[in-house]
């Protein structure tokens, strides 16, 4: 009897367990700037299935990374996450996989990538639309400012299957500065040609776009195919060309087609796929070309001294891929993923010069920024509270590590200063603009938490936006924000022309009348590659109070030297007149000859200040 009663509670035990590791899902709406206008006529409103973790709804607290997951050709999310009968419930794997102890908690995300081709391969063409922007960017900024993420590429995956796998190779290696880490599972469209047989060429040549979906598999493969790599804006109703008409072969498309296989370009893509953290790829043996393709690419991986996990087993393209997620692919991303948002706090130069000894560190409900406070915040509220400063980096790194003594010098001045990025240092991510932005918002919500450090501390009527290089680029890019009150240019300034490198605000000269604000321009003198943009946008400012001051220190400006050097001095006492009031802070600046001009080596101009 007493071993009958163990018996049954170890069942229900297990049976608890199992129902504890319950989720849930929701499908939702995204909508895609990426996917306006596709020559297909497809929608730019995109279905995405979310899965959220057992625990994201009883720790609201809790932040996790995310793994995006990719589903085939003629495949939808609706059919993985058995929002309709499929050969895979994805949400009932994950939950298997979680109650064996094999895998760690995570959002796992799929967007809808089904269109009049039933398929996009996740490529980027003017008939289909731009996937790859939709799923590489938009997609994650939705999904970063909409869910409980742990937003850094440490913390987020990218997996699929069939064309998914080709996509996750395709975009995996494209896009190295958003995911950590790739699993492939019987990846498709890795080599081969492209068929040219004169029947169903004859066939493909003569379709409309009502007729699609009554096609066969292969006929409509190939449709996808052009449509994704060999798309033709002037061959409607289709808006592709085929690689073969009126019975010749049309070598050009071919080539295009061609270009496009996995086998082909990865050699482009090398020094990307070093950066990320895992690489995984397996296929079935009895999976045809794609089993041989796959471990053409494990080799190709090998050759390059590139770790990575592949392995071939028993199965083909079906039968077991439930059981690889399950198995694999989730203890996979378990292992390789970053679960903790980064709550590390440092003192910087004994917490810099002012009255308030400020501290470098993270929020776990921010963790995409670094935070410099002062280390008492007690001190801070009713009328006495902290200004916002958001900052943008050089060279829009997504890391403040060139500025952390300029920014804590600030800080301790009585601020909070929100710098985009993390730390430590790190070059290989590119910021945007909008965090910013973000920061703004951020703050703007902690004051009205009263379950933050800083509720009713901050003042939201005071907020400055400022910036270094390209940082400087991105303070220009949101200077219209009319929640601002004060912007800073730091070694920078509106390029002539207009343009910039990739990845570079495209801000022009015309978005200087944005500025709604007094504005400081702080330069490096004529040695600063920014003096001339920066001197000219000083003299295209005629409608706000602007001020500009030129040190001879080149485009480094001091920030890396002790508590940020002349620069840190100037921005701080520009910061305490503009958001605090500080008249005798003010002095610097205004007069018939300000307080800078008569400070060493300071070459000052102002317009509309007096």
């Amino acid at each position: 009897m007493k071993r009958f009663f163990l018996l049954t509670l170890l069942i229900c035990l297990g049976a608890f367990s199992t129902f504890a590791q319950k989720g849930t899902k929701e499908r939702i709406k995204v909508h895609s700037k990426a996917l306006e206008g596709n020559l297909i006529g497809d929608p730019a409103d995109r279905d995405v299935t979310v899965y959220l973790p057992p625990s994201y709804a009883s720790n609201p607290d809790k932040r996790f990374p995310v793994l995006y997951m990719l589903h085939g050709f003629t495949d939808t999310d609706s059919q993985w996450f058995g929002w309709e009968k499929h050969w895979i419930n994805l949400q009932d794997v994950i939950e298997q996989s979680l109650a064996e102890g094999l895998s760690k908690e995570m959002i796992v995300v799929m967007p809808n990538a089904y269109n009049r081709f039933k398929g996009s391969m996740y490529a980027n063409s003017v008939t289909i639309g731009d996937w790859e922007t939709f799923v590489t960017q938009e997609l994650v900024r939705y999904v970063d400012a909409n869910y409980r993420t742990i937003p850094t590429k440490e913390s987020r995956g990218l997996a699929g299957h069939s064309m998914g796998g080709y996509g996750t190779l395709r975009l995996g290696m494209k896009n190295s500065e958003v995911y950590s880490a790739i699993y492939a599972l019987s990846p498709c469209c890795m080599d081969g040609g492209a068929s040219t047989n004169p029947e169903l060429m004859k066939k493909l040549e003569t379709l409309t776009p009502d007729q699609l979906q009554a096609t066969s598999f292969f006929e409509i493969a190939a449709l996808a195919t052009s449509a994704a790599f060999a798309p033709n804006p002037k061959n409607p109703p289709l808006y592709l060309d085929l690689p073969a008409k009126n019975g010749e072969a049309r070598q050009d498309v071919i080539n295009k087609i061609i270009a496009n296989r996995t086998l082909n370009f990865v050699d482009q893509y090398i020094l990307n796929l070093k950066k990320l953290k895992a690489i995984a790829i397996d296929a079935g043996l009895q999976d045809r070309g794609i089993s041989e393709a796959t471990k053409n690419l494990h080799e190709v991986l090998d050759s390059y001294q590139i770790p990575h996990f592949y392995e071939s087993y028993e199965g083909d393209h079906l039968n077991r891929i439930a059981e690889r997620i399950r198995i694999k692919a989730l203890p996979f991303f378990s292992e390789n993923l970053v679960f903790q948002a980064p709550t590390k706090s440092e003192i910087i130069e004994n917490g810099g010069k002012g009255s308030f000894p400020a501290v470098m560190t993270s929020a776990t409900s921010f963790p995409t920024h670094t935070i410099f406070q002062p280390q008492d915040l007690s001190k801070f509220g009713n009328k006495n509270k902290l200004p916002i400063i958001a900052w943008g980096n050089g060279a829009c790194f997504d890391s403040p590590w060139e500025h952390v003594n300029f920014l804590n010098e600030v800080a301790s001045h009585g601020f909070l200063v929100i710098a985009i990025g993390t730390m430590p240092k790190q070059t290989d991510v590119r910021s945007k603009s909008h965090k910013l932005l973000d920061a703004i918002d951020w703050a703007i919500a902690q004051n009205a938490d009263p379950n933050s450090p800083y509720f009713q501390k901050l003042d939201t009527q005071k907020i400055a936006v400022s910036g270094m290089s390209c940082g400087g680029l991105q303070t220009l890019e949101v200077a219209g924000d009319p929640r601002i009150t004060t912007v800073g240019v730091f070694n920078s300034g509106v390029l002539g022309n207009g343009g910039g490198m990739p990845g570079m605000p495209q801000v022009t000269k015309a978005k200087l009348n944005e500025i709604k604000v007094p504005t400081l321009y702080l330069l490096g003198g004529k040695s600063d590659i920014a003096y001339g943009n920066g001197m000219d946008d000083f003299e295209r400012i005629n409608h706000v109070p602007v001020f500009v001051g030129n040190l001879e220190v080149g485009h480094g400006g001091t920030y890396g030297q002790p508590y940020g050097g002349e620069f840190a001095r100037v921005a701080t006492a520009w910061y305490k007149w503009q958001l605090k009031g500080d008249q005798e802070a003010g002095k610097l600046f205004s007069g018939k000859t300000p307080g800078l001009a008569k400070s060493e080596g300071w070459v000052v101009e102002k317009k509309n200040m007096d």
